[in-house]
């Protein structure tokens, strides 16, 4: 076992407990504890079994398997900032909104 491989599976656990953690905390929706949990299994599944992973990224016409991670990973990425982003936006109007109602109320007096 290569120091890559204890890193997977090192990452793997801590990808697990911090789902879990989350989950029961009740700190995001089950989508996102959906991802960790695959992402998490996905790490450690293709730590112990490589062969499965170029299995996977030949099934979508890639010569290797480690290509699909690649990509599904720009993919997360992508969709993940765009959800912060969009918590942002959402932020920014609420203060907005606070504003506004606290200039009104002290222009009245």
């Amino acid at each position: 076992m290569n120091l890559l491989q204890i890193f997977f599976i090192i990452s793997g656990l801590i990808i697990f407990l911090v789902a879990l953690d989350i989950a029961r905390r009740e700190r995001f929706n089950a989508l996102h504890f959906l991802v960790f949990l695959w992402v998490g299994s996905g790490l450690l599944v293709f730590t112990f079994f490589p062969t499965v992973l170029n299995t996977i990224g030949q099934l979508f016409g890639l010569q290797r398997g480690a290509d699909l991670l690649v990509y599904a990973s720009i993919i997360f990425l992508f969709y993940f900032v765009l959800l912060l982003l969009q918590k942002v936006e959402a932020t920014r109007e609420e203060v907005t909104r606070l504003v506004r109602e606290i200039a009104i109320s002290n222009a009245k007096k």
